[in-house]
């Protein structure tokens, strides 16, 4: 396994049956709207993906409804 400087907080490590894996140091609660596991069958997928998680980690959380 091994953390990339391109996205820091990320471990990526190759899949058993192929492609790779990238999951989070630090978890986030499951209610964030964010991903802990993300997955890709090449390297360059997988970057797509991180990236996506990286923009939707930008925006403001999302409330729930009945929240105060």
């Amino acid at each position: 396994m091994t953390t990339t400087k391109s996205y820091p907080g990320w471990e990526i490590m190759d899949g058993a049956g192929g492609g790779y894996i990238a999951f989070r140091t630090v978890l986030v609660p499951d209610h964030s709207g964010l991903s802990n596991v993300r997955c890709g069958a090449t390297l360059s997928e997988l970057s797509e993906h991180l990236e996506q998680e990286t923009g939707r980690q930008k925006r403001p959380p999302r409330r729930l409804r009945g929240a105060a």
